[in-house]
């Protein structure tokens, strides 16, 4: 999964992250947060109709710190996906 590393090549540009997602949105931030760092993970679809994953960072990330936010959100989907699930029986 995921099609850059996060490292760029040589002569990589880096555009804003409007001109690389045209025509997404996303919620705000709290208001007097301030961004720093954004990790960004985007399905695609290709010319032929194909869907595939890729990410991209704002600038090079700790890993250790990007691990850690990861695995908080996996925990927190894998808790809600648990708790619909329970909700339905």
């Amino acid at each position: 999964m995921g099609s850059h590393s996060g490292i760029p090549e040589p002569g990589e540009e880096r555009i804003p992250i409007a001109q690389a997602l045209p025509g997404l949105e996303v919620h705000a931030l709290e208001p007097g947060a301030t961004p720093v760092e954004a990790f960004v993970l985007v399905k695609t679809l290709d010319d032929e109709g194909y869907t595939s994953w890729a990410y991209r960072t704002t600038n090079r990330l700790n890993r250790e710190e990007l691990l850690g936010a990861l695995t908080v959100q996996v925990a927190v989907l894998t808790k809600e996906l648990r708790d619909e699930w329970d909700d339905d029986e």
